[in-house]
């Protein structure tokens, strides 16, 4: 799917965003139109796709020995994890293809509003997963203000660094951020 993107990307950056079609990238990825919307499911997706998505929720659903915590624990157990993700997930090719992926964000209302679905989702898992390693209601307001600041202080970071035209590195933001974002967990789910 990485390469899939890469492909896209760089037709995107050739000839347009909306002059690209999906049977195009297909073409130029050697797969099939098929393949593309089985893996994508929209042209929106070729941007949007985030492999670090899928990594970080298995981290939160294994930290721990997965273990039930308290959620003060989960969040004790997470703050050292964190540094390490951003380390693995946030070099120097990743950032250059987000900064890329952003821009497309910006630029084009039907990639922002597949984003917002995208991140609509996301918080979803995250909350249902943050719930059940923590034991309590999915539905808990706690939770889902921990799953909306999550996910949505990422969103956050991203429009930051744009706002700044992509200054400094992308790592050093968001493992300022996320700690950020545990201290107000901790006083959300106190």
């Amino acid at each position: 799917m990485s390469r899939i993107q890469r492909v896209a990307l760089d037709l995107f950056d050739a000839h347009g965003y909306r002059e690209v079609t999906v049977e195009r990238v297909a073409a130029a990825a050697g797969v099939s139109p098929s393949s593309v919307y089985r893996y994508f499911g929209t042209k929106e997706m070729l941007v949007l796709y985030d492999e670090a998505d899928p990594q970080l929720l298995e981290v939160m659903r294994t930290a721990g020995d997965g273990e039930t915590l308290d959620p003060a624990e989960l969040l004790a157990v997470a703050r050292p994890l964190v540094p390490v993700m951003v380390g693995v997930l946030l070099t120097p090719d990743s950032e250059r293809r987000i900064a890329r992926r952003v821009r497309y964000m910006h630029a084009f209302p039907e990639v922002r509003d597949g984003q917002t679905r995208q991140m609509r989702e996301l918080e979803e898992q995250f909350r249902v997963l943050f719930a059940e390693r923590c034991g309590l209601d999915p539905n808990d307001l706690r939770v889902r203000l921990a799953a909306s600041t999550a996910i949505w202080g990422g969103v956050a970071v991203l429009d930051h660094w744009a706002g700044t035209g992509f200054a400094g590195r992308l790592s050093e933001i968001y493992t300022a951020a996320v700690e950020s974002m545990i201290d107000a967990l901790e006083a959300i789910i106190g």
